[in-house]
């Protein structure tokens, strides 16, 4: 009789101990539920990291906080537990979520489970290429990844595609969509229909991405060349996924940041509707027109471009090789700026009328274009020293921005130039982009902004499209089309010419002052110089800001120990009633579907703006 006891007693506790279990977990489920709901609009995003992070992927984590802050996107990182940990103490829930690739590839069953019921709950989630595509052993989940539910489609097949899981296929989208991504004409290319994704040299880029399954339950933004879905949302439960099947942080570090800032706009802007901070002066768009002075034929070049006009409009950033020789020395087809008088005239003129002078390269421009690497700092110094000189005894100041001969900067030449206090220099990388700073060989550009180039697909100078026998009207539409993209979302971009290229196609040059003569008439486009945009977004920098949330209405406090003035913040005006202004100085402009909030020459600044019923969540 004892054993059977002994049996119904163990039944019993265990009976009691899976009743205590379950109801447990009931009970951690509930308070999940009796979470306040999250207000889309003023909580904060959050960026969910591994615990434990490497030195390398730490360098990850603040690529996403720079690109986020770039963006004047509000994200704020946080560990896994302590995300968890928000739940279990039933703390009002972030208001959306990102989980980044490359660093998070390995996420508990459990984390998988609670972020899937933040979703359902009525979260925003955006998910990044590999994250959470291995389980807290290091395996793929079978057959599919255990957040395909969320994605809207199977990935990381890993058990029937083993090697072939993943591939890099070129990627379209529509130029709707690219626009709102903030992709400019000619970082992508009209083809079929679609606008495919291309780079400097590359008429299609190709990407590293994980095959989907053929169907997907939302709305797709991007595919690639298979159907495999690049990009898509749909709504789970009573929350909203973006899906980014991208290594967004692995390009970013790799010089290619510009689909990173684009997705994390989409999702804080587009999905979310939260306030931004825009990257440009009230937040007005237009482009930093670069012209590159290399070598003495540049000079009449010049001279027939100011007769025409172009250099009535402006101010350009105008960057001078100043040495006497262009190709090698004692060729003597440089500037000569030293000793060219009737040069010197020219620049200054131009410099009355608001134009920047900077520097470009090292005294002999393909000499030192073609050789400048990173070992020889020793030896080429002295050259970017001897053209910074040159400069300053023109302008009477140090060079404040520059650009590179053949665009070949080693990081010993940034290093130069912060050193220099240069503020400003053109890049090669980044294609496509507005000013960033830089993330290089393992580390990020401090203070001096680069200003990445446009291209048309694989070109980016009228010279190369001269050469490749490109109609002039296929430029000028692409140069025109460069304007309307900037007044459309306010954005800044780069484009640079050399005289004697600006010269072949004077059509497209006039066509494009024209587009941008009627876009600033209307106060949507402005041109500017690098060292302007970099003081402004230097000011931007230093700013403090966050949001809250009043009854109905989302509150911005802004505060910079300089001035906030030109800093604008954009409300989406179909979720937002006007804004009001209750402490500090800034004036409300409606712009189509946009509200813009202007401050004034003030320190601090106050917003209240009403959501509109409808927003409410």
């Amino acid at each position: 009789m004892s054993a059977p006891r002994l049996r119904d007693r163990s039944k019993i506790w265990l009976t009691l101990l899976v009743a205590v279990i379950i109801g447990g977990a009931a009970g951690w489920v509930y308070r999940i539920k009796l979470v306040s709901p999250a207000q889309w609009q003023s909580d904060a995003i959050a960026l969910i990291l591994p615990d434990n992070l490497s030195a390398t992927n730490q360098l990850y984590a603040a690529a996403w906080l720079d690109g986020a802050s770039e963006e004047g996107v509000r994200l704020e990182a946080i560990t896994a537990s302590e995300f968890s940990r928000r739940g279990l103490h039933a703390e009002r829930p972030f208001a959306g979520v990102i989980l980044p690739d490359t660093i998070h590839r390995q996420i508990s069953t459990a984390l998988v489970n609670q972020i899937s019921r933040f979703v359902e709950n009525g979260g925003a989630l955006m998910l990044v290429g590999d994250a959470g595509v291995l389980d807290e052993n290091g395996y793929y989940a079978e057959p599919a990844s255990r957040f395909s539910t969320m994605a809207g489609t199977d990935y990381a097949m890993y058990q029937t595609l083993h090697e072939k899981m993943s591939f890099n296929p070129t990627i379209s989208g529509n130029p709707q969509m690219m626009e709102q991504l903030y992709l400019p004409p000619g970082r992508w290319i009209a083809s079929g229909g679609q606008a495919l994704l291309s780079g400097y040299g590359e008429d299609t880029l190709r990407y590293p991405v994980l095959r989907t399954a053929g169907s997907y339950t939302g709305t797709v933004r991007m595919r690639a060349e298979d159907k495999t879905v690049i990009a898509g949302e749909h709504t789970v439960g009573k929350g909203q996924v973006l899906f980014v099947n991208l290594p967004l942080g692995y390009l970013k570090l790799r010089t290619d940041g510009i689909l990173m800032h684009g997705f994390l706009h989409y999702f804080a802007n587009r999905i979310m509707g939260q306030p931004q901070l825009s990257a440009a002066p009230e937040a007005i768009g237009g482009l930093v027109l670069n012209w590159h002075c290399d070598a003495k034929i540049c000079i009449p070049a010049m001279d027939q471009l100011i007769k025409a006009g172009v250099f009535k409009r402006g101010p350009f950033s105008i960057h001078v090789t100043a040495g006497p020789d262009q190709r090698e020395f004692g060729d003597g087809l440089g500037v000569d700026l030293n000793n060219n008088k009737s040069f010197q005239e020219i620049l200054r003129s131009l410099m009355e009328q608001g134009n920047e002078i900077g520097g470009h390269g090292g005294w002999i421009h393909d000499w030192f274009g073609k050789h400048v690497a990173d070992s020889n700092e020793e030896r080429m110094t002295p050259y970017l020293e001897q053209n910074a000189d040159a400069i300053e005894q023109l302008t009477g100041h140090r060079q404040t921005e520059y650009s590179a001969p053949n665009g070949n900067q080693p990081a010993w030449v940034t290093d130069w130039l912060e050193a220099e206090h240069v503020q400003a220099y053109y890049f090669t990388g980044n294609i496509g982009q507005g000013p960033t700073h830089t993330y290089r060989d393992g580390r990020r550009d401090q203070h001096i902004w680069s200003f990445p180039v446009q291209t048309y697909g694989h070109i980016s100078t009228i010279e190369e499209a001269y050469t490749e026998h490109i109609p002039e009207n296929e430029i000028s539409n692409w140069l025109t089309s460069l304007v309307r993209f900037t007044e459309n979302t306010g954005q800044v971009r780069l484009i640079y010419f050399h005289p004697p290229g600006a010269v072949l196609y004077p059509d497209a040059i006039n066509q494009l002052m024209l587009a941008a003569d009627q876009a600033e008439k209307k106060g949507r486009f402005r041109w500017r110089t690098m060292t302007a945009l970099a003081n402004f977004m230097s000011r931007r920098e230093q700013t403090v800001w966050n949001i809250s949330n009043d009854r109905d209405a989302v509150v911005i406090d802004a505060a910079n120990a300089n001035s906030l003035n030109q800093l604008t913040w954009l409300f989406p005006a179909t979720l937002y009633a006007e804004p009001r202004v209750t402490d500090g100085k800034a004036r409300v402009e409606q712009r189509g579907d946009t509200w813009a909030v202007i401050a004034g020459d003030v320190k601090q600044l106050r917003i209240s703006t009403p959501l509109i019923k409808k927003a409410l969540h």
